[in-house]
């Protein structure tokens, strides 16, 4: 057990959540008394992505007394022994493979994985219903376009005569969404399908 600090700010536990499948992390920093906790969205777990949001951090809440963290890495940079040494106040790296010594911020995690997981559904359930509102609003209906169909591409109207379509057939390759990459088997292109009942079939 870890005696309580004598009041808020005091000692303070560090912590990376990531990366998540944007390449983004969490830079988490847990106050030891009053268990709150402050949460970074950051790039890279450099020292200068930590030391910039710790900055920003100890200029809203104060600089602590100190601060535990593990031993890895992004912990271990000159850079931010500079900034602690700079700013007075003591960095502890626990014990390797010892996760337990930093129990605030390893505690802390799991709660903070399934918000963002939570939060990542709700957000894919969210735009799953606009997009089902507004494909029902417009009446849309699938392309119903596969791999390897032959397709002809819509062309802009260049004068009177001009057709709307490509003359030269374009062979499916790969489909995303809304997105279809054909190709004349030279040159690929990147085609935009609208979920609409008047589109040509293959």
């Amino acid at each position: 057990m870890t005696p309580l600090p004598s009041g808020p700010w005091k000692l303070l536990a560090m912590d990376f959540l990531g990366p998540f499948p944007s390449g983004d992390y969490l830079l988490v920093v847990i106050d030891e008394y009053s268990r709150f906790p402050e949460v970074e969205i950051v790039k890279s777990t450099s020292a200068k992505s930590v030391i910039l949001r710790l900055d920003a951090m100890f200029a809203r809440q104060g600089i602590p007394n100190k601060m535990k963290t593990d031993n890895g890495p992004p912990f271990n940079r000159v850079e931010l022994g500079n900034f602690v040494k700079y700013l007075g106040f003591h960095h502890r790296k626990v014990q390797p493979l010892w996760p337990r010594a930093n129990g605030e911020a390893e505690r802390f995690m799991p709660n903070l994985e399934k918000c963002v997981q939570t939060m990542a559904e709700r957000d894919t359930e969210q735009k799953s219903n606009i997009k089902a509102y507004a494909d029902s609003k417009l009446g849309t209906k699938s392309s119903g376009i596969k791999l390897e169909d032959t397709v002809l591409v819509r062309q802009p109207k260049k004068n009177k005569l001009s057709t709307p379509y490509s003359p030269e057939p374009l062979v499916v390759e790969e489909k995303k969404g809304s997105m279809v990459t054909a190709s004349d088997g030279f040159n690929a292109e990147l085609v935009h399908v609208q979920n609409h009942p008047e589109k040509p079939e293959s």
